[in-house]
């Protein structure tokens, strides 16, 4: 009987030993440990340290390099290494035989150093991580130089995050002032550098330039364009920057001043010429933000609430709601940090009605009504006033006066016009009256006239555009299209962008952070949509940016600037008046205060019935401050100066003292030393400091 024959099926069975390159390594360094296989010799300092070739090989490039390529110590049995220490060498070698090393505070910069030189590339990480865990004010900068000079890049970006994040505690410090001018410059120029408030950096630039004034002081205009000083509160930037030798010296540094100031009183125009000044510094807390306000929703139900997008975080809030009816054909602009919703219609009426919303306080307050009831007019803001443009008539309106003023209308009246401001003009876009033709009129604020474009082939014509100006140029945004057309005044030219990724019929358009939103409105599906887009001038592309809180149409949406709690506890004194110690006047009691002012101004009378009324005083150090313009020549003046005592809770006369002689636009330091035995017990911050006055009837 045959035996049977066992079937068996080919087979293979990969194996791994996890263990192998251990044990393997364990191996070589037993045999290293017994002496054996040895064929070259490592020399420094007089030490020698026997080697296999191929582990130093295999363990660094330098060494495989070496006994690899055509060099003599490729064939020599004693190789003489001159740029090492004795210590050091031993050390590496010990960790081509076991994959370990010892970093300590006293070997790391030269272990660095060494394993630099010999390309061992993960005994260089290990003294990167060792430097990292031990970052702190004291050795930041020399541990982000030495990273640098090594190409310690990841280290050198720690330590650099770690010095913008500890600004202000490394300021204090004598290595502060021996800084070199570049490594500064870059600090004072990140958006990241974090400081509680922008004067702070101000502070800083000062004081290293003080700490060796004379050999810094030409540096001084390029450091302070590095400061963001349209965000430096209106009292710092009188007090301390506007009056500082460093500044007023200087025509350049002036100008920046004076800049500061245009964008404080929303004359300068910051989308129309953005630059790295007018962007806060998210440490601050203050944080350029998108709103939205009212609209309807799915079910054409009328919304009143009011919500901010803040790009840093990518957050919406709400923010307080409108309070009162919005209804349709409303306009909203932005001026300076507040909005302004101007007009509209509930169906059977129009509406005259303003009302501002004062982002520093989140609070709606109605303001001087439009000369005429008006819907479906556009607003915009040219050199810090509000203007309204409807088909038939123009006014404008004077946030500190609080009241409206006609001015000429159009030439040619226009239909579902748009309006926006650029390069110092106010230009109109819309359908002429009765036609379907596209027309573009411009206004001259300092002629007060209207003018004709002749801007050559117009876009389509479009029922409800929208536009907004960013960089110089004007982006006129159709709502049923999703392509966007541009303008360029200066070179009297239109052009075309990337159409957008879906139309937004009844959406809404802004401008956030040098890009261009739009929000809302129906799509292509005729539905209703919450995406918003952005479109960023420099890729010249559309992203979606994110989703509004709930689908909306008909919305407004403009951009602001609001303050938010700073990431970084402030390590200043104050040097403003605080919030809320700040007397709010209401509209006519200030407009009544400001004519007032304004006739005993012009007739040179005693200015007391109206400025108690009108100026607050901060206290500045030791000083009180005032600044206006003063009428008379060679006139002496005595200052009386009263307060509220919050200690006490009332009202007294704290003293006056003479002025000494000024004329024109001056700048008064009063010295508290005058004040009252009563008041002068009392803590400064008891003191709110609420008017003063100048007899201009003194004689010299």
């Amino acid at each position: 009987m045959e035996k049977p024959v066992l079937q068996t099926q080919p087979s293979t069975l990969p194996f791994f030993d996890s263990s192998h390159a251990f044990n393997l390594l364990r191996g070589i360094h037993e045999l290293r440990a017994e002496r054996k296989f040895f064929d070259v010799t490592l020399c420094a300092e007089g030490r020698e340290f026997h080697c296999h070739r191929t582990v130093l090989a295999a363990a660094s490039t330098y060494f495989r390099a070496m006994f690899t390529g055509t060099l003599r110590e490729s064939v020599m049995d004693r190789v003489v290494l001159h740029e090492v220490s004795a210590e050091l060498l031993g050390l590496l070698v010990d960790f081509c035989y076991t994959g370990r090393v010892t970093v300590t505070q006293d070997n790391v910069d030269l272990l660095l150093k060494t394993a630099d030189l010999f390309q061992f590339p993960s005994v260089k990480e290990a003294c990167c991580a060792f430097l990292e865990q031990r970052l702190d004010v004291s050795n930041c900068l020399e541990i982000q130089d030495f990273a640098e000079a090594y190409a310690c890049r990841e280290l050198a970006i720690s330590a650099r995050r770690f010095t913008l994040k500890n600004i202000m505690e490394l300021a204090k410090g004598r290595d502060f002032e021996r800084l070199p001018w570049k490594r500064l410059l870059e600090f004072v120029s990140d958006d990241e550098l974090c400081v509680d408030k922008e004067e702070t950096v101000y502070q800083i630039a000062v004081r290293w330039v003080k700490a060796d004034l004379q050999r810094r002081l030409h540096y001084w205009p390029e450091l302070l364009q590095q400061v963001r000083l349209p965000f430096v509160r209106r009292f710092f930037l009188l007090a301390h920057v506007e009056s500082d030798p460093l500044v007023y010296l200087s025509p350049t540094c002036l100008r920046m001043v004076n800049e500061a100031r245009s964008f404080q009183s929303c004359e300068y125009d910051r989308h129309d010429r953005p630059c790295h000044r007018m962007r806060p510094r998210p440490s601050t807390g203050l944080a350029e933000i998108l709103v939205v306000v009212g609209g309807c929703d799915q079910d054409c139900d009328e919304l009143v609430t009011v919500d901010c997008y803040n790009p840093q975080t990518g957050q919406w809030r709400y923010l307080a709601e409108f309070p009162d009816h919005l209804g349709g054909g409303y306009s909203i602009a932005a001026l300076g940090n507040d909005m302004y919703v101007t007009g509209g219609s509930d169906g059977s009426r129009l509406y005259d009605g303003v009302w501002r919303y004062k982002s520093s306080v989140n609070e709606w307050t109605e303001v001087s009504p439009m000369l005429k009831a008006r819907e479906y007019h556009s607003s915009c803001v040219l050199k810090g006033q509000l203007y309204v443009v409807a088909s038939d008539s123009t006014e404008r309106y004077d946030q500190a006066l609080d009241c409206w003023e006609a001015l000429p209308g159009m030439l040619h009246p226009m239909d579902n016009c748009s309006t926006t401001a650029c390069n110092g003009r106010l230009y109109a876009i819309g359908s002429l009256t009765g036609e379907d033709t596209m027309a573009v009129q411009s206004y001259d604020a300092d002629t007060n006239r209207w003018t004709m474009v002749n801007c050559g082939q117009l876009p389509p014509w479009s029922f409800t555009p929208k536009t907004v100006t960013l960089n110089g140029l004007i982006y006129f945004v159709r709502d049923d299209s999703a392509e966007v057309d541009v303008y360029n005044p200066q070179k009297n030219e239109w052009d075309k962008i990337s159409p957008m990724n879906q139309v937004h019929v009844g959406g809404s358009v802004a401008v956030l952070g040098g890009k261009l939103f739009v929000s809302g409105g129906y799509d292509n599906t005729f539905e209703l949509s919450d995406v918003v887009e952005a479109y960023d001038p420099m890729n010249r592309a559309w992203t979606v940016a994110g989703r509004l809180p709930q689908r909306t149409f008909w919305h407004g949406s403009v951009s602001i600037f609001r303050q938010f709690m700073p990431l970084v506890a402030s390590s200043f004194e104050p040097t403003d008046t605080p919030e809320s110690n700040t007397i709010h006047l209401h509209r006519h009691q200030r407009h009544q205060a400001l004519h007032n002012l304004n006739n005993n101004l012009n007739q040179n009378q005693d200015l007391s019935e109206s400025l108690p009324r009108l100026t607050a005083l901060p206290l500045i150090g030791c000083h009180l401050l005032h600044r206006g313009v003063m009428t008379g020549s060679d006139a002496w003046r005595r200052a009386v100066v009263g307060g509220w005592l919050a200690g006490s809770r009332r009202w007294a006369a704290l003293g006056d003292m003479s002025l000494g002689r000024l004329s024109g636009f001056a700048l008064i330091r009063i010295s508290i030393d005058f004040l009252n035995n009563e008041v002068s017990q009392l803590p400064l911050p008891g003191i709110v400091v609420l008017c003063a006055f100048v007899d201009l009837n003194v004689s010299s």
